[in-house]
């Protein structure tokens, strides 16, 4: 945690969780104002890692750029099949701006997935209408199965899209 000199150089923001569940986590972002705050040579060796000199002798403090922090590239979870045509469902949650859930409440309203399988142990597949949207993918062995596969409820596939269900969303 920032002290409470440190403050004034960050802000602090709750981190997008995959599995949205559970404690909030905080992260801290630097302003790119902390930079010329840093004593790159301390005098005396502390146990304290990052030294912030008194912000009153800064020039930035209170500007316009203080305020805004560093952006940085968010991690690229679009492909993470390695599929160009195709979404996963959590993809297409993250490409819409929605979750995971409120993609599978759509596609199971839309009749175009169902659960298979006993309580949390199951996976979705694609039903009749939802085969004209997508495939079945299986990641582990890099493979994809049709309708009539007999390996679809007992491997890793998971129902993949292509764009035209973007319509729906």
């Amino acid at each position: 945690m920032p002290t409470n000199h440190g403050k004034t150089f960050c802000e602090i923001l709750d981190t997008g969780k995959s599995h949205h569940c559970g404690t909030p986590v905080k992260q801290v972002k630097w302003f790119q104002s902390v930079l010329k705050s840093l004593n790159t040579a301390p005098s005396v060796k502390t146990n304290t890692v990052v030294h912030i000199s008194n912000p009153a002798h800064s020039e930035e403090v209170g500007s316009d750029k203080d305020s805004d922090p560093v952006h940085r590239k968010q991690k690229r979870k679009r492909n993470r099949y390695e599929l160009d045509d195709y979404f996963s469902l959590v993809e297409l949650g993250e490409f819409i701006g929605r979750s995971r859930q409120h993609v599978v409440k759509v596609l199971e309203k839309h009749r175009l997935i169902k659960w298979v399988g006993k309580g949390k142990r199951g996976k979705y597949l694609l039903t009749d209408k939802g085969w004209q949207f997508g495939i079945m993918f299986d990641p582990s062995e890099n493979t994809f199965h049709n309708r009539q596969s007999k390996r679809l409820t007992t491997s890793n596939a998971q129902p993949v899209l292509g764009y035209d269900i973007l319509a729906l969303f």
